[in-house]
């Protein structure tokens, strides 16, 4: 087993007035994103868990009245910048931002009542003029990035593909039926994976990674990756790894979080090769200290694998291994 040593960014910011971090993420220019939300709103933010099986389930897509946000944006230098956000009632709430400094707030869950009740849960921001558009990415999210061109990936897990929340049943088949969705920023949809077409069908889409106009995705069931060009072309490469939930990638090259039931500074390192399954290196993350890192977070963009810790956030990146 290997170690990989990684690099501290900074430090997990505060966004001072007690205002709580409810998400973090990485931008497509690698500047880190935490989002805060002012105290009052911090319990109905994440409210409401119920398991059902093996699935964990927010019980209600959004809050009962809008909280204030607040997003803090470390760049790479270090340099902090702080965006006041407006109220919104979005729950569980992910984040990125466009090319053009807009924010992108997205609620992962969408209830579905009839043909003109449904939630929005999408929400782009313009920091300037504090101006909100609503728009539908679908319901059961399980990842959201906005590229260089400043279109929205969408991904989704098994609730968003097969219905919930009134979504195939009594309602309209999922948007996230495909596993995969691209949109602009007013809700259009701009391409939908194409499994009707023959391709391996999405059951859960367990990882993406969006760098530069690109992605990569790693989805349930045989687990492989598929890399998706700017203009949608798709390559699939098979892995011996399940469960993964992010993954760096860089001309050929992956770097993967842990399996099932694997501790957080587990890994694998390998070859994307279109004739077999990757040969995979086991590794093990350890922070600048020696000590294995605890993440809380872990997300791959581009070639860096990030790791959100309680106090700080480091990165393995494949170009400098």
């Amino acid at each position: 087993m290997t170690d990989i040593v990684l690099t501290k960014l900074c430090a997990i910011p505060s966004a001072g007035d007690g205002y709580v971090q409810v998400s973090e993420s990485v931008a497509a220019d690698g500047s880190l994103l935490f989002l805060f939300i002012e105290p009052e709103g911090a319990a109905a933010a994440s409210r409401a868990i119920a398991e059902r099986g093996n699935a964990v389930f927010p019980q209600h897509p959004r809050m009962d009245k809008g909280y204030r946000f607040r997003l803090v944006r470390v760049a790479a230098g270090g340099v902090a910048t702080t965006v006041e956000l407006p109220p919104l009632d979005l729950a569980f709430v992910m984040v990125d931002v466009f090319p053009d400094g807009r924010v992108l707030l997205v609620g992962p869950r969408v209830s579905w009542r009839s043909e003109t009740d449904f939630d929005r849960n999408g929400a782009v921001i313009d920091p300037e003029t504090g101006a909100v558009s609503r728009i539908l990415l679908g319901d059961g999210i399980e990842d959201v990035f906005v590229d260089a061109r400043g279109r929205i990936w969408v991904s989704y897990f098994d609730e968003g593909v097969f219905g919930e929340f009134g979504w195939s049943d009594p309602g309209p088949p999922p948007i996230g039926s495909s596993g995969l969705m691209v949109f602009d920023a007013t809700g259009a949809i701009l391409w939908t994976y194409p499994w009707q077409g023959g391709e391996p069908a999405i059951d859960d889409c367990y990882a993406m990674n969006v760098s530069g106009d690109a992605a990569a995705i790693y989805f349930y069931s045989s687990f492989p990756v598929c890399t998706i060009t700017r203009d949608f072309a798709l390559s699939f490469f098979a892995t011996p790894l399940r469960g993964c939930k992010a993954f760096a990638i860089a001309e050929g090259r992956v770097l993967f979080s842990g399996q099932y039931n694997e501790s957080g500074f587990t890994g694998y390192r390998g070859l994307l090769n279109p004739d077999r399954a990757a040969e995979m290196e086991q590794v093990t993350y350890l922070r600048p200290d020696g000590a294995p890192v605890q993440a809380v977070h872990i997300l791959g963009r581009g070639d860096a694998l990030y790791f959100f810790a309680e106090d700080a956030v480091f990165a393995a990146r494949l170009n400098t291994l």
